[in-house]
């Protein structure tokens, strides 16, 4: 009987948010974010470090893509685009290609030429890190005559942004629903973003009972593009007992001044015998 060989091929894609390891290899930051208006000339320049465990060695290159957020908050990214708020023409990067070994971090320096002429409002790419040889690791089968085989390439994204000119940041809670459903409550929430540049937000849900708080969680941070849309769903707690309750969600984002700006909705909701 011949020995079949079965491949299986995984591309880890992370877009970060905030410092994070995979694979041993670590970047800081995870998140750059630029005021072109800042700069005492026409061009901005940056750098991030890449770092692997001691004992690893990882050859890794280095490229950048256009990303736009979707009404979810995911990112989705495209090699190439001709939007005016494509950094990637601007965008100067050295080195390109490296080697991380021994623990050594390496410095990435990223410029950024002619910013004059970007567009007012933001700009953005992302930069992706990813490792040149893939890692194989071969998993066990219960059957002899058939091997796995597990193919790994590890694909790390910096999302870049940069805001130029008169750039506004105004985020909007249009609204927050509770519903029943396969007798289990979720709530429903949809945001807003007015202006030319992303809003970023963080914050935390209240169960409220006769004025008194139940319970208290945080909510997951996200971003909604500029003058875009956001919506999220999300189970509340299960084991409530039956009684008239207010859900009142409180999130926290910055403006184009750096100011805390609070964003506060309430949703009113019945707990009966038959949730």
């Amino acid at each position: 009987m011949k020995n079949f060989a079965m491949t299986l091929i995984i591309t880890a894609v992370l877009f970060f948010q905030a410092n994070f390891a995979f694979a041993a290899v670590r970047v800081m930051p995870t998140l750059i974010e630029l005021n072109a208006n800042k700069s005492r000339g026409n061009y901005l320049t940056t750098a991030f470090s890449v770092q692997a465990d001691k004992g690893e060695t990882v050859r890794f290159k280095l490229y950048p893509e256009y990303f736009t957020i979707t009404d979810s908050g995911k990112m989705s990214s495209t090699p190439s685009s001709n939007n005016a708020d494509n950094l990637i023409p601007h965008a100067r990067f050295v080195p390109n290609e490296f080697t991380l070994k021994d623990g050594k971090p390496q410095l990435v320096r990223v410029t950024f030429t002619d910013i004059k002429n970007l567009p007012e409002g933001e700009s953005r790419m992302v930069m992706f890190i990813e490792d040149v040889k893939a890692k194989e690791v071969l998993l066990p089968s219960g059957n002899k005559n058939v091997s796995t085989k597990l193919i790994v390439k590890t694909r790390l994204g910096i999302p870049i942004y940069v805001d130029r000119g008169r750039f506004v940041k105004v985020g909007r809670f249009d609204n927050l629903q509770i519903q029943k459903e396969n007798h289990n409550l979720v709530y429903k929430m949809s945001l807003s973003a007015g202006g030319n540049s992303k809003v970023r937000y963080h914050g935390k849900a209240q169960i409220i009972k006769d004025k008194k708080l139940i319970k208290e969680f945080e909510m997951n941070s996200n971003t909604i593009r500029a003058n875009g849309v956001f919506e999220e769903k999300g189970m509340l707690p299960q084991n409530l007992e039956d009684g008239e309750y207010t859900m009142k969600v409180i999130l926290t984002y910055k403006n184009e001044k750096g100011e805390s700006k609070n964003l506060i909705k309430e949703a009113q909701f019945n707990v009966t015998n038959s949730i």
